[in-house]
């Protein structure tokens, strides 16, 4: 074929190429080397063959940014029977852990009272933030008794690092004071909010969670490791004969 002049924004190729040694736009052919290249051996940007190398791969063996085939090197993503990856599906070897956006939204709850409508009631559901000092409503410091059940489900909200609390309170009147030996003598009492149980939450920006082995420090940094070496190796593999399709000669 001959040489085409300079094409698809000032790219020195041909616009459809199968000479492997003239990179194409198009390029087809056993060795095809071009922007989108298909042949047994394809290297392009987008290229699909037997043995593919380039940006986006696909193939029996193939290496790239995004690579899928029966082996394959990805440095993003890769699928295969054998494969290495940023992440990817089938028998591969994952490079970057699972990364998940939680975001944290506030349950459903039961109908909820205040303070003073608590005060009133027997029974009802208050909703408090959770704070190092203990429960708060309404801006101030809960009036609650926890039971043990409670206490128990307050410390799990702290280590957890949970910001709200739904309460079950109950109110109970007790004996304050007898004014009289005499059982006509009338007594003080007091209601005493108990709060019986809670169920706590986090509300707040959305975190990103990652998920899989090694998302410590020392962990991510072999992760990092393991990056590097990846971009490297795809590099030398496909990288330098992708960027050379870019390059005009000459310069």
């Amino acid at each position: 074929m001959h040489r085409a002049t300079r094409v698809c924004f000032g790219l020195d190729v041909d616009l459809f190429s199968t000479d492997p040694e003239r990179p194409g736009v198009f390029a087809v052919g056993q060795i095809a080397y071009g922007v989108f290249a298909l042949g047994q051996m394809a290297t392009g940007v987008i290229a699909i063959g037997q043995v593919a190398r380039g940006v986006i791969a696909v193939g029996q063996g193939a290496v790239g940014v995004v690579a899928i085939g029966q082996g394959a090197i990805g440095v993003l993503y890769a699928g295969g029977m054998v494969a290495v990856g940023g992440r990817g599906f089938g028998g591969i070897l994952k490079v970057l852990p699972k990364v998940r956006l939680r975001r944290f939204q506030r349950p459903k709850l039961p109908p909820l009272s205040t303070l003073a409508e608590l005060a009133q009631a027997a029974r009802g559901w208050l909703l408090c933030r959770v704070t190092p000092d203990g429960l708060e409503a309404d801006g101030r410091p809960a009036p609650l008794e926890l039971t043990d059940e409670a206490r128990g489900h307050l410390e799990t909200a702290r280590a957890e690092g949970h910001t709200h609390a739904c309460v079950t309170v109950t109110a109970e009147e007790r004996v304050v004071e007898e004014r009289g030996a005499s059982y006509r003598a009338g007594v003080e009492r007091e209601r005493v909010l108990v709060a019986r149980r809670l169920s706590s939450w986090f509300e707040g920006q959305p975190r990103v969670h990652l998920e899989g082995p090694l998302t410590g420090a020392g962990g991510l940094l072999l992760r990092a490791v393991g990056m590097v070496a990846l971009a490297y190796a795809w590099w030398l593999l496909a990288g330098t004969d992708v960027a050379a399709l870019f390059v005009t000669p000459g310069k």
